[in-house]
């Protein structure tokens, strides 16, 4: 499972600097796929324009008229469960097992003097 996860991280960590490289030097994409990749925040972490700027990416909130309006088209849901839920069991622990009950076969009688 661990090599798995380190090829996974490996994967999106190239990504990331092959998305970046359209827009920073090449240095500076590589060291910031590191960091978006490397586990810093949860998978559900929201990157804010304050938090991609302290990034050194260049953000533009500036958003059409015209997008906003199609934006109302297309509801988004409230009141969603959270994605990351606690689950106060440990990990790794085998469930309790209910040892099976010895019931003779359907279909057969045991012979009374068996026991």
């Amino acid at each position: 499972m661990a090599d798995i996860a380190r090829k996974a991280q490996e994967q999106v960590r190239a990504f990331v600097a092959r998305l970046l490289r359209r827009h920073l030097p090449e240095d500076r994409a590589d060291t910031l796929a590191a960091v978006l990749s490397e586990g810093r925040w949860t998978h559900d972490f929201p990157i804010d324009v304050d938090t991609a700027r302290a990034l050194g990416l260049e953000i533009s909130t500036d958003l059409p008229d015209e997008v906003r309006l199609m934006m109302q088209l297309y509801p988004q849901p409230r009141g969603r469960r959270p994605s990351v839920e606690y689950v106060p069991a440990p990990y790794g622990t085998e469930p309790t097992r209910v040892p099976p009950v010895d019931r003779p076969r359907r279909g057969r009688r045991q012979d009374p003097g068996k026991a």
